[in-house]
């Protein structure tokens, strides 16, 4: 435990009212909640500037060391830890920091995560196993004194054994990254982690008056417990400073109690069910934010350098435009067989990519010169069947013949769908046909054409990670296509056709078949388009064959 500095006897006067107006309660209301924020404001009223002494230097190090180091910018994910780490490969790292950390928290963090890559606590030794299991074996008694009474034996050594050995390495690396990199800022750094975690806590959705006395007592007593605040342990004092992980572990293993008091909860300091749920959950956390992030940054890559393009998006060619992004968002093919390798290509998934490195590339190929020891680098992607969705135009300006051909070559293509989910929607002026890709029969058709309402009608059946496709001759308004698009958060490709020469251009086709033509209410540019729509022209596909 430590204290910070004494704060203003009017702040002890203020938590006193507080506790006053919350005794007779049943909730928090949002006004209370907003008081406790700005008392823990003022009994934390450091300075923002502060540094932890040896942050430069720190970063100074992994630069010298020629470490990379990725921060993953996600969404909120529930139940996520304050921060983690992880290696990508040899070299590579990602750091993840809580994007409603303050600056010193953030700071405090990412120095604390730095530590674990620059010590490599990323493998745990054999021996580290070996010494747990003499640790659980020969303090069982004591661990059974602490686990709920109820459980025998038997159960408790299966759901606790794994639970307990993660938390003592947990532990044991803390105290080497506490107190090599925070020895001069310990009690500093540990005010601030504690003014973040009532800030966490306070922006629960889930804050109970129980919870607001407990708050108001640890502030009352300026309490700064390191458990509170995620791992931030510090070796005990008459423990010597600076010694590696393994070490702290025969510590810990000698002082059992002192560990078991770090990783229990209650006045008891009980291990109890909800701790290692909340312990795995957090885990399962960050093993989502670290693939969500694989894989958007994969894929970032891909766009802006052109990466694992199909060979008939190389081919396409444009006039008139000067963004070279949205160029590459233009494919031209030949025939229906391109629909085909179009369709498969873009209902895959990519679930994750990373880059392995083989080291002994150059020695299994028999290569012992200056190149022998210089790794090959290469992607390996893993893709899973996707969600797609294809809004099929069946308007009176396409003859039955032609969408007779279109869906057989959809049902070509559906071995990369997701059976369960996948739709096909064939639309007019209204619904025409809803069927399950792999039921796809006769397709009725007829009537106007008012796309942008069957763009709304497909939302239903599309998330994030979905495909999306409207195959249509483009003769509609497509300013409406836009509007009921761009919410649309998944991959959506437009497929139109025509029976045109290599002579016309893209621009010159979309101009004469879609909303450019003199007919059309709201005129859309080709490049407006094609910012929202991935769009596809299929050159020798006439809907009059």
């Amino acid at each position: 435990m430590s204290a910070v500095s004494a704060a203003p006897e009017d702040l002890d006067g203020r938590i006193t009212v507080l506790r006053t107006i919350l005794r007779d309660k049943k909730t928090v209301s949002m006004e209370e909640r907003d008081v406790l924020r700005r008392l823990v404001a003022d009994i934390y009223n450091l300075d923002n500037e502060w540094e932890p002494a040896r942050y430069q230097r720190t970063s100074r190090l992994i630069a010298s060391l020629n470490i990379q180091i990725s921060y993953i910018k996600n969404r909120r994910v529930k139940k996520a830890p304050i921060s983690f780490s992880y290696r990508a490969m040899r070299g590579e790292y990602g750091i993840y920091i809580a994007r409603d950390a303050d600056v010193p928290t953030w700071m405090i963090r990412d120095l604390f995560e730095k530590g674990h890559i620059l010590f490599n606590h990323f493998n745990r030794p054999f021996n580290h196993r070996q010494q747990f299991e003499q640790f659980f074996k020969s303090s069982m008694n004591t661990i059974l004194s602490r686990l709920p009474a109820n459980l025998n034996v038997k159960a408790l050594t299966g759901l606790y054994s794994t639970y307990i050995y993660n938390r003592f390495s947990d532990i044991a690396q803390a105290m080497e990254i506490n107190s090599k990199l925070f020895h001069d800022d310990w009690d500093t750094a540990l005010a601030f982690l504690n003014r973040y975690r009532y800030f966490h806590q306070l922006n629960e959705q889930v804050f109970t008056v129980s919870d607001a006395m407990e708050m108001l007592s640890r502030l009352r007593d300026r309490v700064l417990d390191g458990k509170e605040a995620e791992n931030f342990i510090y070796p005990k004092e008459n423990w010597p400073r600076g010694l590696d992980w393994v070490s702290y572990m025969s510590f810990l293993y000698m002082d059992s109690p002192f560990f078991l008091d770090a990783i229990g909860s209650g006045s008891e300091r009980r291990i109890r069910s909800g701790d290692v749920t909340s312990y795995n959950t957090a885990k399962e956390a960050e093993d989502l934010i670290q693939e969500q992030y694989e894989t958007r940054a994969a894929i970032l890559r891909q766009e802006q350098e052109g990466e694992g393009e199909n060979e008939t998006v190389r081919e396409g060619h444009s006039t008139g435009f000067s963004n070279a992004r949205i160029s590459r968002e233009i494919t031209e093919c030949a025939d229906v067989e391109d629909l085909v390798r179009i369709l498969r290509e873009r209902s895959l998934y990519l679930k994750k990519s990373r880059l392995v490195e083989d080291v002994l590339y150059n020695v299994n190929r028999n290569k012992f010169d200056s190149a022998m020891l210089i790794p090959r680098r290469y992607r390996e992607e893993n893709y899973t069947q996707n969600n797609v969705c294809i809004l099929l135009d069946v308007s009176g300006s396409v003859p039955a013949a032609f969408i007779k051909r279109v869906t057989a070559t959809i049902v070509q293509s559906e071995g990369v769908f997701d059976r369960r989910k996948s739709r096909l929607i064939a639309w007019s002026d209204n619904l025409c046909g809803d069927r399950a890709i792999t039921d796809v029969q006769n397709i009725p058709s007829g009537g106007g054409t008012i796309l942008a309402d069957g763009i709304e009608y497909c939302k239903q059946y599309l998330n994030d990670n979905s495909g999306f496709f409207i195959i249509s001759d483009f003769q509609d308004d497509l300013a409406d296509w836009l509007e009921a698009a761009k919410a649309i958060p998944c991959r959506k490709t437009a497929i139109g056709y025509g029976n045109v020469g290599r002579t016309v251009s893209f621009e010159e086709w979309f101009a004469h078949a879609g909303s450019n033509a003199d007919y059309r209410r709201t005129p859309v540019d080709a490049k407006e388009f094609c910012a929202v729509f991935e769009t596809v022209l299929i050159r020798g596909l006439s809907v009059r064959e």
